[in-house]
């Protein structure tokens, strides 16, 4: 089967499945796959400059351009479940320069954030829809790698970590190395207890009042102070005061963050190994998000064989926008992805939404299919 083979085949069961097909256009402003993508999309764009000085780029990605074309020709809807096929462009070092053209089938079920309901269900469709795309193609040995960056952000939430620290490490997630270097901070201690406060004010301003550091800001030989004013600078300064978090307890949180990430298993697996975690930690904060993992298992499990399936609480991922559960379906050697996406609720606010939507996808990678059919 060709890949336009496998373009039509992909394209028509979406549509047969109730999605509405989109046209896309092929080149968009560089700057919206900056402010959203990530740092390997943006590393990987094949941009150029248009004739009035506008950086633009061949699309890298499908998603994106989809939620705008729903931003802007079903504004006033609350949900839209749509498809799209065709080439996404990456730029390739071992190409020199020259763009890398990748087919794609995919969909995304965008819907009305109701936190009052159980969401799960929708995460399940996307994995559901996605096995069944396969099974379309005939490719019925397949393994599927789960992961979400929500059970992560619930694990920080009751860390005895400044939230400012929280924050970082959920920004930075996705950029491995940048993650590593905040660990090893971490590690190191947070914050300034009194002697390290008193030394830093003496060193730095022969006083170890911290009590008018606005004022010594003020004089005139401390005016170089970057764009931040005095206020700000003295306020970051007694937060660091304030959140403390010693030595000790810094490698304490970074030895329980990284054995929380070293969790992996089968799927029907994982709520044990979650409960094992807690209990040689002697975890008291974790029991809900353990029964949330429970009700996915059991959602999962009555619509798609989980024998198959893993879930990893590293599971990396080259596109950030993604923000809770994220998926790749490879075939049985382990070589080829042939699906992969992800939850995603904050992206549609971020390009301009007013209503709280959120929104699950994903894409087949039809080269990759090709070779295995």
């Amino acid at each position: 089967m060709s890949i336009q083979e496998i373009n039509i085949k992909i394209k028509n069961y979406f549509i047969e499945c109730g999605f509405e097909y989109v046209e896309l256009p092929l080149v968009y402003d560089s700057d919206i796959f900056y402010e959203t993508s990530g740092e390997v999309i943006r590393k990987e764009m094949f941009s150029f400059v248009d004739d009035s000085g506008k950086e633009k780029c061949l699309r890298p990605d499908l998603t994106v351009p989809t939620c705008q074309n729903f931003l802007r020709n079903q504004s006033n809807n609350d949900s839209a479940k749509l498809c799209y096929s065709g080439p996404v462009f990456r730029s390739s070092d071992s190409l020199e320069g020259q763009s890398l053209e990748l087919n794609q089938s995919g969909v995304e079920i965008i819907f009305r954030l109701n936190k009052l309901e159980n969401n799960l269900d929708k995460d399940v469709e996307a994995l559901k829809l996605a096995t069944h795309t396969l099974d379309k193609l005939n490719i019925s040995e397949y393994k599927i790698n789960i992961g979400s960056l929500v059970f992560f952000h619930k694990f920080l939430h009751y860390l005895e970590l400044p939230d400012r620290w929280k924050q970082r490490l959920l920004r930075h997630f996705f950029r491995r190395s940048y993650f590593e270097t905040l660990l090893v901070r971490i590690s190191s201690g947070v914050g300034y207890d009194d002697q390290k406060r008193k030394n830093i004010m003496n060193e730095r301003f022969g006083s170890d009042n911290d009590q008018n550091l606005v004022e010594i800001l003020n004089r005139k030989e401390f005016i170089d102070l970057g764009s931040r004013s005095v206020e700000e600078i003295a306020d970051r300064f007694s937060q660091k005061s304030k959140n403390l978090v010693t030595q000790s307890d810094g490698e304490m949180i970074v030895k329980l963050i990284r054995s929380f990430l070293s969790l992996n298993g089968k799927l029907e697996e994982f709520p044990k190994i979650l409960r094992n975690f807690v209990k040689d930690f002697k975890i008291t904060f974790f029991d809900e998000a353990i029964q949330t993992m429970e009700e996915f298992v059991n959602s999962v499990s009555s619509q798609i064989k989980t024998s198959n399936i893993y879930f990893n609480n590293d599971f990396g991922h080259s596109i950030e926008f993604y923000d809770g559960i994220m998926f790749e379906i490879f075939d049985k050697t382990g070589k080829h992805k042939l699906i992969s996406g992800g939850r995603y609720d904050k992206l549609l606010k971020s390009l301009g939404s007013k209503r709280e939507l959120a929104a699950i996808g994903f894409a087949s990678n039809n080269n990759e299919i090709e070779k295995i059919i």
